[in-house]
């Protein structure tokens, strides 16, 4: 297996990094109707690229997953963290979630908080992150809302 590396995303990549997306969630065995509807959403797009933290873990120089941070504020909001089916529970996920903490340490911004698809919350919990509450997903249902609190941020 060849070396994965981890790089900023550029804005013509949108359409790549939602097919990304769109197949990650249909790994989940939602309805096709709901998987529809969203795909039909934005999802990413290139002035979001442009704005916000998106990098993209490659192999061989293919995108094989993707994470979107919004640093605007603190804390922090992981929006998106993607992986190809054929690569979750390979440490991708792993990669991506410890390079955006390294992000928001560089830039003094001690928490992260997120939306967790349900099916997630494993990961995330197994990542240091605590489950701090509900908010309504785009399918209007409840989601679990987590917070990642970084260790002394100096």
């Amino acid at each position: 297996m060849s070396t994965i590396i981890i790089v900023r995303a550029q804005p013509s990549d949108a359409a790549l990094l939602k097919q990304i997306a769109v197949a990650a969630k249909r790994y989940w065995g939602y309805p096709d109707h709901l998987i529809n509807q969203w795909a039909a959403s934005p999802i990413i797009t290139p002035a979001a690229i442009d704005h916000d933290l998106v990098f993209a873990a490659h192999q061989q120089g293919q995108p094989i997953g993707w994470y979107r941070l919004i640093v605007d504020s603190s804390p922090a909001i992981l929006e998106d963290l993607w992986v190809i089916p054929s690569w979750i529970g390979q440490g991708v996920g792993r990669m991506l979630f410890t390079h955006a903490v390294a992000q928001c340490r560089a830039q003094r911004i001690a928490q992260i908080e997120l939306d967790a698809d349900p099916h997630a919350v494993g990961f995330y919990r197994n990542m240091g992150c605590t489950v701090i509450g509900e908010t309504i997903s785009e399918w209007n249902r409840p989601v679990p809302r987590l917070r990642y609190t970084l260790a002394a941020v100096d």
